[in-house]
């Protein structure tokens, strides 16, 4: 790739994750190299835990939301900071071709992280790299320094009628 993009999936519909995934699978298909972080999300519902192919290596982290599962906020702010200086150092290793960052949107909007430390990696993508990005929430300035963003909304959700999350669909 002579240039790479920054990609944003946000809104609160279902399939961001599913949405990168696939953007994912078709580069490293194509032999590109992706790896694609999770973060907030436990083993059993990550790429790393469900995906294995050629060319595309998933990171998932320890530490999931507090809404999977109990943890002290301080703690997951250190960690999530440690996991994006993980990214970042990947990221400038010019190992892989697109980079993801599965919730990391999520990691702002809930103020584990600050903006800034997300819009800083952002500049820090070498020129080749496709940066994706995805969460709920994506702020103006987030989006200002996207090149692609996609809305994903929500309009009608079993969950809203009390239907748990399904294995296999939801996770």
């Amino acid at each position: 790739m002579k240039h790479g993009y920054t990609h944003i999936y946000t809104g609160c519909g279902k399939g961001k994750t599913s949405a990168v995934m696939g953007l994912g699978m078709r580069a490293a298909l194509s032999g590109f190299k992706v790896c694609m972080f999770q973060f907030l999300k436990k083993k059993r519902t990550s790429a790393e835990n469900n995906l294995s192919m050629p060319n595309f290596k998933a990171v998932c982290f320890d530490e999931a939301h507090p809404l999977f599962k109990k943890c002290i906020a301080k703690k997951l702010k250190k960690r999530i900071m440690s996991d994006i200086g993980k990214a970042k150092r990947v990221m400038e290793s010019k190992r892989y071709d697109v980079i993801i960052l599965d919730e990391i949107v999520n990691c702002v909007s809930c103020a584990f992280i600050k903006e800034d430390a997300v819009l800083d990696l952002i500049k820090a993508k070498p020129k080749r790299v496709e940066l994706v990005l995805t969460g709920r929430n994506a702020t103006g300035r987030l989006i200002a320094a996207a090149d692609y963003v996609t809305r994903l909304d929500k309009v009608k959700h079993p969950f809203d009628k009390g239907v748990r999350a399904r294995r296999g669909i939801e996770y």
